[in-house]
């Protein structure tokens, strides 16, 4: 069973893998998926297309080195900002520690 922030990619073979939704991003446009495969840990993006089912689309490939270093950018953001929360709950452990 998938959780909220997961879903199944399909790729041209038909073979399917599980990824953990990182965060969408929407710039010029086009809304954006980053996301990590469960069982290799790499980590991809798309561009994500709505379909007429709310919560159901297609992806298309990101197909321009704008469109990379953009999301690249982002990408660094998202871990940066994971770093100093968790350097932040270190210190708040350590305080409460004293």
């Amino acid at each position: 069973m998938l959780k909220e922030d997961q879903m199944v990619v399909t790729n041209q073979n038909g073979d399917e893998a599980v990824c953990d939704i990182l965060f969408t991003h929407e710039a010029n446009g086009k809304n954006y998926v980053v996301f990590e495969f469960v069982d290799t840990h790499e980590v991809s993006a798309a561009i994500y297309i709505p379909g007429e089912v709310e919560g159901e689309g297609t992806f298309a490939d990101i197909e321009t080195d704008e469109e990379w270093d953009m999301l690249d950018q982002v990408l660094q953001a998202y871990y940066d900002d994971i770093e100093a929360e968790e350097d932040k709950e270190d210190e708040e452990d350590e305080e409460e520690d004293k």
